[in-house]
C-alpha cells in the first residue's frame, strides 16, 4: 500500500472502502452513501472501515506496516512485488498503475510477469461488482455539430481510434475490437464488460470538500491509528456542511454504527 500523493495523500485508501462497500452493502446502498442518504456513521460504513483496517493496520499484512502505507508514494507502491525476495505479493490499484509499474521496471512483460484480477467477493450472498473512474466528456454548448461529435466519441468507430492509438483506458463501447490493446488492458476491459454491476468511484462523485478532502484525510488518520467512530463522525460533520440535504436518519443510528 502507498497512500502518499502530495496534497492528494490518502486517496488510494478511498478505493478500498468503495470496493468493500460494494461487496458488503451492495450497489443500492453504495448509491445512498454517495448521495448522503445514509450517514457516515452508518453500521455498514463502520463495517467497511473495520474490514479495511484488519489489513491496512496489521503490520504483518502490509509492506512496511501502517507507517509504510502512509509514507510510500502510490506510484512506487507496487515495486515491492518485483524485489527478490518479493516484499509483497498483491497490490490494490486501478489499471493505470500499469504505466508506473513498467516505467520503474521496463523489462517486465504484462500478464507474464504481473497480472490483474477482480477484487474478490466478501459476502457470498452478493455478486462481484466493479468500481472505477474514467474520462468524462462534457458538452458546454448545445449545437447539432457538438451533439454529432459527442455521438461519434461514444461510437465504436470513435473509440476504436482511441484504442488503436494505444490508450490503456477500457473502451465503454462494447463493439470495439480489443486486439490493439496490450494483454493486460484487454483483460481489464473484459472484466469491466463481465462485471455483475458497475459503479463510478464514490469519492469522485461526492462534493469536493468530502470526496477529495475529508475522505482523503480520514483514510490517513484511520490507517495511522485513529478510532473508527472518531473518523466517521468527522466525515459526517463534513458531509452535513457539504451536501444540500442531510442524511435521512431521523436521528436514529442503526445498531452497530457510531
Amino acid at each position: 500500500m502507498g497512500f502518499e500523493s502530495g496534497g492528494g495523500s490518502g486517496w488510494p485508501g478511498t478505493d478500498w472502502i468503495e470496493d468493500i462497500m460494494l461487496r458488503t452493502a451492495g450497489p443500492e446502498v453504495y448509491d445512498q452513501w454517495v448521495a448522503h442518504d445514509i450517514p457516515w456513521t452508518d453500521a455498514r460504513l463502520k463495517y467497511a472501515f473495520e474490514l479495511f483496517g484488519q489489513i491496512a493496520r496489521n503490520p504483518t499484512y502490509v509492506l512496511g506496516g501502517p507507517e509504510g502505507a502512509l509514507s510510500i508514494n502510490f506510484r512506487d507502491s507496487p515495486n515491492g512485488l518485483f524485489t527478490e525476495p518479493p516484499g509483497c505479493l498483491l497490490h490494490h490499484q486501478a489499471s493505470f498503475i500499469q504505466t508506473f509499474i513498467q516505467k520503474a521496471n521496463p523489462n517486465l512483460v504484462p500478464v507474464v510477469d504481473f497480472n490483474v484480477f477482480l477484487f474478490p467477493p466478501i459476502d457470498p450472498a452478493r455478486e462481484n461488482p466493479l468500481s472505477g473512474g474514467g474520462s468524462i466528456i462534457g458538452l458546454f454548448k448545445d449545437t447539432e455539430m457538438n451533439r454529432k461529435f459527442m455521438e461519434y466519441l461514444a461510437s465504436r468507430e470513435g473509440q476504436q481510434i482511441w484504442v488503436n492509438e494505444g490508450g490503456q483506458e477500457p473502451p465503454t463501447n462494447q463493439n470495439v475490437n480489443l486486439s490493439a490493446l496490450d494483454p493486460l488492458s484487454s483483460r481489464v476491459t473484459e472484466l469491466l464488460r463481465s462485471a455483475a454491476a458497475f459503479r463510478f468511484d464514490a469519492s469522485d462523485l461526492m462534493p469536493a470538500a468530502v470526496g477529495s478532502g475529508a475522505f482523503w484525510t480520514a483514510m490517513l488518520n484511520y490507517v495511522g491509528g485513529a478510532d473508527v467512530c472518531t473518523v466517521l463522525l468527522k466525515l459526517e460533520e463534513a458531509a452535513e456542511q457539504a451536501y444540500t440535504s442531510g442524511a435521512a436518519t431521523n436521528g436514529v443510528i442503526e445498531p452497530g454504527g457510531c
